[in-house]
């Protein structure tokens, strides 16, 4: 199995959240969202995706900046966010 043929319990968000201070790249990020690298690229250029830094040629995801993403994609029904 190669890393582009992630299924099932590999591509479920990871359980817990990166530390607000630590900076993760785009595999990385990928992994506690429970995305292809692929997928969270293309949101990245669509600007659906997460909040990200680019230095130089690299980009890079700050903990925080997932933190808030992932509690900004909750919601209690169909069109209701939670926003607690």
């Amino acid at each position: 199995m190669t890393d582009t043929d992630k299924t099932g319990a590999e591509l479920r968000p990871k359980s817990s959240f990166p530390a607000p201070t630590e900076w993760l790249n785009t595999d990385e990020t990928a992994g506690h969202l429970g995305l292809k690298p692929k997928t969270l690229i293309n949101m990245r250029s669509l600007g659906t995706g997460p909040v990200y830094h680019k230095i130089g040629a690299k980009v890079w995801y700050r903990g925080k900046d997932i933190i808030a993403y992932t509690n900004g994609r909750r919601f209690m029904g169909t069109g209701m966010r939670d926003d607690t």
